[in-house]
């Protein structure tokens, strides 16, 4: 049901929102909220809330202050906060989060690093 949470979402309150037509290789870096719901391969980096789409694929490793994933992602993850995985969504790779949440359904093929948030603060940096 990854669809009717996903429409609860306020997009009102995300600085960007790269639509399902949105296709994009090399690496995004930004510094406020976005929302992923088209195709991105490479690197993405944000420093608040990176939210990715329902329908989104992500070929790419991911460095986000907290993460709310509703997609699938094939890469590495660190994320600062909290990541949430809402089902069916699927994870492909390494997570390193201090808060992680796994809703029934979803799917992780990848190893899980849980540290305190000063440490994985500190592995964002890096």
């Amino acid at each position: 049901m990854p669809y009717d949470d996903f429409s609860k979402i306020d997009e009102d309150y995300f600085d960007t929102i790269l639509e399902e037509d949105f296709k994009f290789e090399g690496t995004i870096k930004y510094a406020d909220s976005l929302i992923i719901k088209g195709y991105v391969k490479g690197k993405i980096e944000s420093n608040k809330i990176l939210v990715i789409g329902p329908n989104a694929l992500i070929e790419a490793d991911v460095l986000a202050k907290t993460l709310q994933c509703f997609g699938k992602i094939n890469g590495n993850v660190i994320v600062e906060e909290e990541a949430y995985f809402h089902s069916p969504s699927t994870l492909n790779g390494d997570i390193t989060t201090p808060i992680l949440t796994f809703e029934k359904g979803c799917i992780l093929n990848g190893r899980v690093r849980m540290n305190s948030k000063e440490s994985t603060k500190n592995e964002v940096k890096e």
